[in-house]
């Protein structure tokens, strides 16, 4: 009987043996990926924006007149390595391009209808691909718990159905409860297709945007 037990343990090893190489069929653990030797995976905390306390604003300078506005439904998450690492940092955004708003009626409406073509291209997309230091952080002085970096980076951004990678550069304050990111920079509405905007006399204003953003985001629930 020990005999006929052995038999029977050896044949069920040989025959998963042989359904796992001729049909890939999965042993448990056996496709388990395993870190290399001495690699740690960099540990990703994840927050997210707080659309009420934060902001994109906008300036388009023209001729004879310039157009502010900014945008009011901003949603997204980060994640943030621990101990001072940016490695595996990313980020994604997306803000509602018909919440554009201005302080002049008209100027919102062609902003609107004109320049941003909301009801053809609603969502303005942006993701961050890459993080580094861009230099020393920025003591705080004794005793206080905030921490600060400059930062630089990469993004994708998808606005009026065009993808462009641009290069980022911004101060990252933490608090100990808030991540406050601070930043500003410019974008070509050419190189998104873009209308330029229209002032006296119809004529087309400048192609440059510049671009300021304010944003304030929470660690997410565990």
């Amino acid at each position: 009987m020990r005999a006929k037990g052995k038999s029977l343990i050896a044949g069920v090893a040989a025959l998963l043996c042989f359904l796992t190489a001729c049909f890939l069929i999965p042993l448990p653990g056996a496709f388990a990926a395993k870190p290399a030797t001495g690699v740690k995976t960099p540990v990703l905390y994840r927050y997210l924006i707080d659309g009420r306390k934060s902001r994109v604003s906008f300036t388009f300078r023209g001729v004879l007149i310039s157009y502010d506005g900014h945008f009011g439904v901003l949603e997204g998450e980060l994640f943030l390595g621990s101990r001072n690492s940016f490695r595996g940092a990313s980020g994604k955004f997306l803000i509602k391009a018909a919440s554009v708003k201005s302080k002049r009626p008209e100027h919102r409406r062609m902003l609107y209808g004109e320049v941003l073509e909301a009801e053809e291209y609603p969502d303005i997309d942006f993701r961050v691909t890459s993080v580094e230091p861009g230099g020393e952080s920025v003591d705080r002085g004794p005793g206080r718990r905030e921490k600060e970096w400059r930062l630089r980076g990469r993004g994708v951004l998808k606005m009026h159905g065009t993808r462009r990678t641009i290069p980022l550069s911004f101060r990252l304050t933490d608090t100990g409860a808030n991540l406050y990111i601070r930043g500003k920079g410019s974008i070509s509405l050419s190189d998104f297709g873009m209308s330029r905007p229209k002032v006296l006399l119809l004529v087309p204003g400048g192609d440059r945007v510049e671009v300021t953003v304010r944003l304030v985001a929470s660690p997410a629930p565990r």
